[in-house]
């Protein structure tokens, strides 16, 4: 069997949509394959067991029948990781080869997501370096191109995983196909290449991506629902109101699938926010509740307030972060990014390349 482990050296990077990727790719193929996200950093409670919910889309998305608790087996949060770091593992390192054993029989394949960013967990014993060893698997590293950064932050990577796990090679993504491309190819690719890290893809940077669900951020950002309308609205683009409302109405007629983020007492601003018909949500700040009326036609125009105790920069830097990411979750958004991938990934070498263990 053929184990492919894809990390990340930063968060949020994509790991979840590269194995979704791969994993329908292989199911298309016929190619009997397994999932499995061996540590959780989020996971939900609304069954009142923790629960990964990306882990969860992407088993029904890939027609898996695993047990969850087998696919995402140890849901390590910030309270059960101070425990593993005094008590030395909890068991954690145990489960996770139990449940690999029991999901990975009669499968060709077994994709594995890695952790936040390859590094994390080393204090515990619980990196993507020891579940690559206890597990025999390869490695993909996925990495978000910046240029040189990014080239430094491979290297930073296989140094770290010197004498270790066997690297496959590395997925660039978000990369400018009329700015960066050349370069890449030119400089970049032989260079890395000579250090043992093929580039296995090049992933475009498509802004259509950078997009994020009304009630995921409400979640994200703790917020109240003032009023009772629909979540299901995107986010494309956010705006912080600081000006008088006339200046903030032009800059919101420019701006398509609007957020705005204001302080609760800018009325004003309020009004001129709902003028607009490209208007997705109303972020109020401080936890101060807008006025009735404005809550009123809120709800007439079906645009969700939300209430939020951060400041407004904060609340800012926040929701700027969530759009930095593709959210796990089933519609046009994630089809497309999937489809970006597996256009862009040599998923055939990939394969080519990973040891039969």
């Amino acid at each position: 069997m053929k184990r492919l482990l894809i990390v990340s050296t930063e968060s949020y990077n994509g790991k979840s949509v590269l194995a979704l990727s791969l994993g329908l790719w292989l199911r298309e193929q016929g190619i009997p394959f397994t999932y499995m996200k061996p540590i959780s950093y989020e996971v939900s409670y609304a069954t009142g067991a923790p629960v990964d919910r990306d882990a969860l889309t992407i088993c029904n998305a890939l027609g898996l029948e695993d047990e969850i608790n087998d696919v995402a087996p140890v849901p390590l949060e910030g309270p059960f990781l101070r425990e593993a770091i005094v008590s030395g593992d909890r068991g954690f390192r145990k489960r996770i080869a139990k449940s690999f054993e029991r999901i990975s029989a009669e499968r060709d394949i077994a994709l594995i997501e890695g952790r936040h960013f390859l590094g994390l967990g080393i204090s515990a014993g619980l990196s993507d370096i020891d579940i690559a060893s206890m597990l025999g698997a390869d490695i993909v590293i996925l990495t978000r191109y910046n240029g040189e950064d990014a080239i430094d932050r491979i290297l930073s990577s296989l140094r770290l995983l010197e004498g270790g796990p066997n690297v496959l090679g590395v997925v660039f993504k978000g990369v400018e196909m009329s700015t960066q491309l050349t370069p890449l190819n030119e400089v970049f690719v032989p260079f890395l290449a000579e250090r043992g890290a093929e580039v296995l893809g090049i992933v475009p940077f498509d802004g259509s991506l950078r997009s994020v669900r009304v009630a995921e951020l409400a979640d994200r950002l703790g917020a109240t629902v003032a009023n009772n309308v629909s979540l299901e609205c995107t986010v494309s683009h956010f705006v912080v109101a600081s000006s008088g409302p006339e200046a903030e109405l032009r800059r919101f007629r420019r701006t398509p699938y609007l957020g705005v983020i204001v302080g609760g007492d800018r009325d004003d601003v309020h009004d001129a926010a709902l003028r607009v018909s490209s208007l997705e949500c109303l972020i109020v700040t401080g936890n101060r509740r807008p006025s009735q009326e404005i809550l009123s036609r809120a709800t007439e125009q079906g645009v969700p307030v939300l209430l939020v105790g951060q400041t407004t920069m904060s609340a800012s830097a926040q929701c700027q972060e969530l759009l930095s990411r593709v959210w796990v979750a089933p519609g046009e958004t994630l089809d497309r990014a999937v489809r970006l991938f597996q256009a862009n990934v040599d998923i055939e070498r990939i394969l080519e390349k990973a040891e039969d263990r």
